[in-house]
């Protein structure tokens, strides 16, 4: 049954390492602490057993742009799912509450404030629930990378659905991180643990130091063919390289959280369909992205933390196929400094925050407002790095939530089919509106519906402007209700406005010792010259390896064998393939090769020519048929 699930929605033919064990603790009622690295499928551990019982799974997420993700891909596969969270109207949450409660959904997605609200948790003891999921689940520790408070509330739904299990599913936690999870999310005391290496096999980490960035990430991508991300870390310089990418014929595109939800879709679908081969990127690409033919991960700057570097390389290869991920450094290269604003600057940012959105003394809480990063550092004379620190520190305290909202417009009918009817025959001139809506989208009278008004109109032969005149008419006469597609930096306050603002220190404390340490560590990592890329990667997650990954930078060069420093058994199969029954000159040697520095094929070639596997003429290199090999 399990295989033909798998077979049926996903395509596979068998699982993966763990998968079916996963699947089988969920569907006997164990709650699960499930442990897999980017890419290993966690999804289908929590998703396949919800098909195979009966009832709601009830999945909490970090963010919107990550449930919406995911609700797509459910119902690409025909599965129903709903995506609970603040950018809902009060209309819209009452709507599909109750649809929830009449099991309308599969899967509900929901943010962890919403799961602690009093409305969710009174909906609660009216849903037939199969399990819990919690997704992302490292941000219930304050060890952990994202820290988010109201994910300690999850545990509390426990006394409301006694006899659902839970299963906290993560790609990133260390032991305390573990611990935390067990205790918070109040799992069973006969809890089922799959913990999986962190290793990909089919990876290469390899960090280049040379003090021109931009020329050697132009030869990395002359080398390295195929579907490629480029990191960055500013929205400008994210737009300038992908400018210059073209420049040099290389095809590429930008993407960042200041584009508008049009932007980023097509953008997205542009690079995943290969219409674009390089996308360079903020760290806002990325989460729910499953493209599997990824050969190249480049971070142009340093990442803010191991977990986020291990998480964004780890879009590579995930199709099993070798690939590379490229930290790029030079001699000046530093930390991404976070700066860690003192306690009294983030009091000062909190407030001017409040003020920006007109927030009054004991107001606000659980109200969702607009807000522009820029825009508000520009009014507040506040520098962009202190802002943005400030920001992330004053969300893992629990005063806000910060997300992007991205929605299409969405309608859904208000009336019945008898009223609906009545209302075509007087008002002739919206029948066809009415009609093509009905065509074209199912379930219009159950739920909101998104829909495409470009095609809408193009089919009615309308204008834009004319369908969305025609849609405020039927919302207006309460026909329909209809939102307008919204694309919006939000700020959410979980907290009232207080009269003093007070931190709490220890956590404050902890919070900065966290980050200096993520500092140092990644540093650490490009400054290494003689552990194996992986094996650092492996320590900071307290896996311990006792075997060299082979495919890294450091692994590479202490492969050489002891007749020459520069002796590389894999350089020199490639040179041989090269030059065997051909002539080749230096220089297009040199270029056939993908991430070996320039000097490490020229020692090599050397080599070959000092013990006459080489021969040289008028430099032109081939093979030397007479030499053994």
């Amino acid at each position: 049954m399990l295989e033909e699930l798998l077979s049926k929605y996903w395509g596979f033919s068998s699982f993966r390492p763990n998968q079916r064990e996963i699947i089988l603790s969920v569907i006997n009622g164990h709650d699960s602490l499930v442990q897999l690295p980017t890419g290993g499928g966690k999804s289908i551990c929590y998703q396949l057993p919800a098909l195979a019982k009966k009832g709601v799974c009830l999945v909490f997420s970090p963010l919107i742009a990550l449930m919406k993700d995911q609700v797509d891909q459910l119902k690409k596969l025909g599965i129903s799912a709903i995506a609970i969270h603040s950018g809902l109207t009060s209309n819209e949450l009452g709507v599909e509450m109750q649809n929830i409660v009449n099991e309308k959904y599969k899967f509900v997605y929901l943010s962890p404030e919403r799961g602690s609200s009093q409305l969710f948790r009174t909906y609660l003891k009216q849903i037939n629930i199969s399990f819990f999921v919690v997704d992302e689940a490292h941000c219930v520790s304050q060890w952990g990378h994202q820290f988010r408070p109201e994910y300690l509330k999850i545990g509390e739904l426990r006394a409301l659905s006694s006899d659902s299990n839970i299963i906290a599913v993560t790609a990133t936690a260390n032991r305390d991180v573990k611990n935390d999870i067990v205790k918070y999310l109040k799992l069973k005391p006969n809890y089922q643990s799959y913990i999986s290496s962190f290793r990909r096999s089919n990876l290469s980490y390899i960090v280049i130091e040379d003090n021109n960035n931009i020329r050697k990430l132009l030869d990395i991508l002359s080398k390295v063919k195929g579907s490629s991300i480029v990191y960055v870390n500013t929205r400008k310089k994210a737009s300038e390289i992908s400018d210059l990418l073209n420049k040099n014929k290389i095809s590429a595109c930008y993407y960042h959280a200041g584009l508008d939800m049009k932007q980023r879709e097509a953008i997205q679908s542009k690079w995943i369909k290969n219409k674009e081969r390089v996308i360079v990127s903020t760290n806002a690409f990325g989460m729910g992205i499953d493209k599997p033919d990824v050969r190249l991960v480049v971070h142009f700057d340093i990442p803010s933390s191991p977990e986020a570097y291990y998480q964004e390389a780890g879009r590579a290869g995930r199709d099993g196929l070798k690939s590379h991920c490229i930290l790029l450094a030079n001699s000046d290269t530093k930390a991404l400094s976070h700066q860690f604003p003192k306690i009294e600057q983030i009091k000062h940012f909190l407030n001017c925050l409040y003020n920006y959105h007109q927030v009054a003394f004991t107001s606000g809480k659980g109200i969702n407002y607009k807000f522009d990063l820029y825009e508000f550092t520009q009014n507040f004379d506040v520098s962009f790095t202190l802002a943005l620190n400030s920001l992330n520190i004053i969300t893992s305290l629990g005063y806000i939530k910060n997300e992007n909202i991205h929605f299409q417009n969405r309608v859904k009918i208000k009336v019945n089919h008898e009223n609906l009817y009545s209302y075509q025959v007087k008002n002739q001139h919206l029948d066809s509106v009415i009609k093509m809506l009905l065509r074209t989208y199912a379930g219009l009278f159950d739920h909101y519906i998104p829909i495409q008004i470009g095609s809408l109109a193009e089919r009615l032969n309308y204008s834009v402007g004319e369908l969305n005149s025609a849609l405020n008419k039927l919302s207006t006469d309460k026909i329909i209700d209809y939102i307008p597609k919204s694309s919006n930096n939000t700020i959410t306050y979980l907290k009232s406005r207080p009269t003093n603002v007070n931190i709490d220190t220890k956590l404050y404390s902890q919070l900065k010792n966290q980050s200096e340490y993520r500092e140092k560590y990644i540093m650490d990592y490009v400054k290494n010259t003689s552990m194996c890329r992986e094996k650092f990667l492996l320590k900071y997650f307290e896996e311990i390896s006792q075997e060299n990954c082979g495919n890294c930078d450091i692994c590479r060069s202490s492969n050489k064998k002891s007749k020459s420093s520069s002796y590389d058994k894999s350089l020199i199969l490639k040179i041989k393939e090269l030059t065997h029954n051909n002539k080749i000159d230096l220089k297009e040697i040199v270029s056939k090769f993908d991430t070996y520095e320039s000097h490490e094929i020229i020692s090599n070639v050397q080599w070959l020519l000092e013990n006459f596997y080489l021969l040289k003429t008028n430099n032109k290199y081939t093979w030397n048929e007479k030499q053994k090999s």
